[in-house]
C-alpha cells in the first residue's frame, strides 16, 4: 500500500491552478521531499491530503483512503506540522500538550513528547503568547509526533529554528523514521534539507511536478564543477586556454570555475593538466544547483515557445 497516490490531481482557485495534474507516489516508511520555491504549490498539496481542500478533480488517495469523502478518522493516523501554527495563547506549552494528548486518547507521559522537549530544547512552562517563533516551531513538532503517526507531513518545518536544534531534529527524523518504519513527508524551499533525510525528492513549480529522483540518481550522470586558481591567474594566455576548454567559463578575479556538462571527467583534467595551476578543487553540484539548472532550462524552453 502505498502512503500517498496522486493520479492526475488538480486544484483550481477561480480560473487558476493552484496544483496541474500532479502525478506522485510515496512508499509507505520513506522520507519523501517535497521542493519548490514559495508558491509552488506546495502547501496546496498538503492541505489535499490532510483534506483542508478538496481536489478539483483527479483521484487523491491516502494511507490506502480515497479522499473524495471526509475521512476524520484517517487524520488518527496522521501527524502534521503546517507551515504557519495555529495554537491557543493563554495555555501553557505543557497544557497545550495535555489537551492534544486527551484528544488522541493518550496521557502525555504515556508519550515520548517531554523526551522530545529535551532534544529539542523547549520549555513547557511558558505561556505560548510569549513563544518565539523557533519554540512555536519546536511545540508544532511535538504535537505532529505525539500519537507516533503512520504518516508525518512536515511543511516547512525548520523555519525559526537554530542550526543546533535543526541537527537534532534531523536525527529525530532518521530515527523515527528506523525504529517505527514512519512515513515522512517532507516539504520546504530550503534546498539543501533534503540532502540530510530524504530518499526521494520531487521537484514542483507554478502547480506542475518537474521531476522525482532518487537522492543517489540526482547527480549520476551530471557535471562536475571545476574552480581552479592559476599561478598567474592574469595571464591573457591562459585565460584563453581556459575559454577553449570550456566557452562558459567564469573569473572573479582570482579564481575560475565552470561545469564539464557532458565532457568527460578525464578529459577535462586532461586539458587542465597543461595549466600551471595553484589550486584547484572538483565536486558534483548541490541539489539546490540541480533543481536551479532544471527550472532555467525549462524557463528557456518555455520562453522560446
Amino acid at each position: 500500500m502505498l502512503a500517498v497516490e496522486a493520479v492526475g490531481v488538480h486544484k483550481k482557485f477561480g480560473s487558476t491552478y493552484g496544483v496541474k495534474d500532479l502525478n506522485m507516489s510515496v512508499e509507505q516508511g520513506e522520507v519523501f521531499g517535497f521542493i519548490g520555491p514559495n508558491g509552488a504549490g506546495k502547501s496546496t498539496t498538503i492541505r489535499m491530503i490532510m483534506q483542508l481542500l478538496s481536489p478539483s478533480s483527479g483521484e487523491l488517495h491516502v494511507l490506502g483512503t480515497s479522499m473524495r469523502q471526509e475521512q476524520p478518522e484517517l487524520r488518527r493516523r496522521i501527524g502534521y506540522l503546517p507551515s504557519e501554527i495555529i495554537l491557543y495563547p493563554n495555555m501553557t506549552g505543557r497544557e497545550m500538550l495535555e489537551f492534544t494528548a486527551r484528544a488522541h486518547g493518550l496521557k502525555v507521559k504515556q508519550t515520548e513528547a517531554l523526551q522530545y522537549a529535551e532534544r529539542l530544547q523547549w520549555d513547557p512552562g511558558i505561556k505560548i503568547k510569549a513563544y518565539s517563533l523557533g519554540n512555536r516551531k519546536k511545540l508544532g513538532i511535538i504535537l505532529a509526533l505525539l500519537h507516533q503517526p503512520e504518516l508525518l507531513i512536515l511543511d516547512e518545518p525548520t523555519s525559526g529554528l537554530d542550526p543546533l536544534v535543526q541537527h537534532e531534529f534531523f536525527q529525530m527524523l532518521g530515527e523515527f523514521n528506523r525504529k517505527w518504519g514512519m512515513t515522512i513527508f517532507f516539504s520546504t524551499h530550503v534546498l539543501s534539507e533534503v540532502e540530510k533525510v530524504c530518499q526521494r525528492v520531487a521537484f514542483i513549480r507554478d502547480g506542475e511536478l518537474l521531476r522525482i529522483s532518487r537522492m543517489e540518481d540526482l547527480s549520476a550522470g551530471r557535471s562536475h564543477r571545476i574552480m581552479l586558481r592559476l599561478e598567474m591567474p592574469g595571464d591573457q594566455r591562459e585565460n584563453d586556454l581556459l575559454k577553449f576548454i570550456d566557452a562558459k567559463v567564469q573569473f572573479d578575479g582570482t579564481y575560475h570555475w565552470f561545469d564539464t556538462g557532458g565532457n568527460p571527467l578525464s578529459n577535462t583534467l586532461a586539458a587542465l593538466s597543461r595549466l600551471p595551476i595553484a589550486d584547484l578543487t572538483i565536486r558534483r553540484p548541490t541539489i539546490e544547483e540541480m533543481f536551479m539548472d532544471d527550472y532555467r532550462v525549462q524557463h528557456a524552453e518555455e520562453e522560446r515557445v
